[in-house]
């Protein structure tokens, strides 16, 4: 290729195809298809990062309310068609996930193999296609442009002796006019304007002539030219067949509406929430958690010894802080302190319901209650407290939680106390010591009171029993203050 001829293909003065120079938008098509090959894999690959985050939280969020409902309130059929929405958002999530599947391993990969074979990579930039369309249209185009180029000369030199010719007439003309007119100069403005006439003659003959043959060499150029770019126009062809494939089959990989698995999973959701039975549901919670419950109403019984065998008022107080006092051992002394003669008692209850036979409004006497109640009893061995009166370590108390006691077990219940004459208050404040019995005694240990008619004392302190020791360990005593209560026979000793 010539220097003139690169010279010519930078002028373009329209912005016709046929223009020198103007193929290189058909060439630059074949690097713009290499380009669109990456971006639309770049497109997939984030169609398919979006259907795994879309997955991923479908997922989630499914599996973390459906936590939430089997926690929560709701029950019966309800809850399993509100769970039913947590099973297709997994099951969508499926799906997606086989989606973002086949966008990757299917049609990225399928668009990268083709991007392959299509495009080829030189070793010196650029792709083989590229050069094999610029070296087609710029070896169709050369003999044309050859000649355009001769023919703009010729167009150049004929103007130019047009321009040369009409300066000369009027120097002549203006010679003529002048006063001083010398005939020899006017001969020689006169032979210089036939020469110019001369010169444009040829000069237009071969401008004429160049064109022609321009216009001869046309219709061979525009023949060369159609072929080759009928040429990158079936390569394009491809390219634009091959992406209207993919994206169909991107389509289909996409459109769930199609597939008959998802489908059936909305087939699913809705008839398992159409099938929901709201007079079921409801009917299923009066009978496990109202009217429609069993219950053993009270019924009249025969007293037997099973039923005798109660708790003594003062073993069924319910204790304030919580806990009960049920028995008292001594470690680390040679002979063992045993507590205050009691009764232990084993439940048989449920978690959340109050036990049969039990009725909340019921206020009569503890005695009637306690032979209404259903309680299983176990009798321990009935060992006296002892006094041991070398022991410097208090007895170790063993306490049962209020909540293991039975719901019989009330404050109601337990405020008749056989020391008290009307159950209110202390009733030993203004109650006088049996004149029967009247001993010192001193504290071993520490001990608080748990209800109101016992006395709080601590080790060492003196007090008068003025009462004796009854079947459960426990003594009536005065304080030093007057205060007059109950405390545990085995906490104190007599003063010899």
């Amino acid at each position: 290729m010539s220097g003139s001829y690169d010279d010519s293909m930078i002028d373009v003065s329209s912005d016709s195809f046929w223009e020198v120079g103007n193929y290189k938008r058909t060439v630059k098509r074949v690097d713009d298809g290499n380009r669109l090959c990456n971006d639309l894999m770049s497109c997939i690959h984030e169609r398919a990062r979006i259907e795994k985050m879309y997955a991923q939280q479908l997922s989630e969020w499914g599996k973390r309310w459906r936590q939430l409902i089997e926690k929560g309130p709701q029950y019966g059929m309800l809850e399993r068609a509100w769970s039913a929405l947590c099973t297709e958002a997994e099951k969508v999530s499926e799906l997606h996930l086989e989606v973002k599947t086949a966008l990757m391993s299917e049609d990225f990969e399928k668009l990268k193999n083709w991007q392959r074979d299509a495009f080829h990579k030189q070793m010196i930039g650029g792709f083989k296609e590229t050069k094999e369309a610029d070296d087609g249209f710029r070896k169709a185009q050369k003999p044309w442009a050859k000649k355009l180029k001769e023919m703009e000369t010729m167009k150049k030199a004929y103007h130019s002796a047009c321009k040369e010719e009409k300066l000369a007439a009027s120097r002549e003309t203006n010679s003529k006019l002048e006063s001083n007119n010398n005939p020899e100069a006017q001969k020689k403005l006169q032979e210089k304007v036939e020469k110019c006439q001369q010169e444009g003659q040829k000069t237009k003959e071969r401008y004429e002539k160049s064109l022609e043959e321009l216009n001869k060499l046309t219709p061979q150029y525009m023949e060369n030219m159609e072929q080759v770019f009928e040429q990158w126009q079936q390569f394009e062809d491809k390219r634009i067949h091959f992406f209207k494939e993919l994206l169909l089959e991107v389509k289909q990989h996409l459109d769930l509406s199609a597939n008959h698995r998802f489908q059936n999973i909305y087939h699913t959701l809705e008839d398992t929430i159409s099938a929901t039975d709201v007079e079921e549901d409801l009917k299923w919670f009066r009978s496990n958690h109202g009217p429609g419950m069993p219950m053993n109403w009270p019924q009249f019984e025969d007293w037997s010894v099973d039923l005798n065998r109660t708790l003594s008022r003062r073993g069924t107080k319910k204790s304030s802080e919580g806990v009960m006092l049920t028995g008292i051992s001594q470690t680390g002394s040679d002979q063992p302190v045993q507590p205050p003669k009691t009764n232990s008692i084993s439940l048989s209850m449920p978690n959340k319901a109050p036990p049969t036979g039990f009725n909340p409004f019921d206020e009569d006497d503890d005695d009637q209650d306690d032979e209404e109640q259903e309680v299983q009893m176990e009798a321990v061995e009935e060992t006296p407290p002892a006094r041991n009166h070398n022991s410097g370590k208090k007895p170790e108390v063993k306490t049962v939680s209020s909540n293991e006691r039975t719901p019989d077990w009330s404050d109601e219940e337990s405020g008749a106390n056989p020391f008290s004459a009307n159950g209110d208050g202390n009733p030993f404040e203004d109650e006088p010591a049996s004149p029967m019995l009247s001993v010192a005694v001193r504290a071993l240990y520490d001990y608080e009171g748990q209800e109101q008619d016992e006395l709080t004392f601590k080790a060492g302190d003196e007090l008068t029993k003025v009462g004796e020791e009854d079947d459960q360990g426990w003594c009536k005593g005065r304080l030093k203050d007057g205060q007059v209560g109950l405390y545990p026979a085995n906490y104190a000793e007599d003063i010899v």
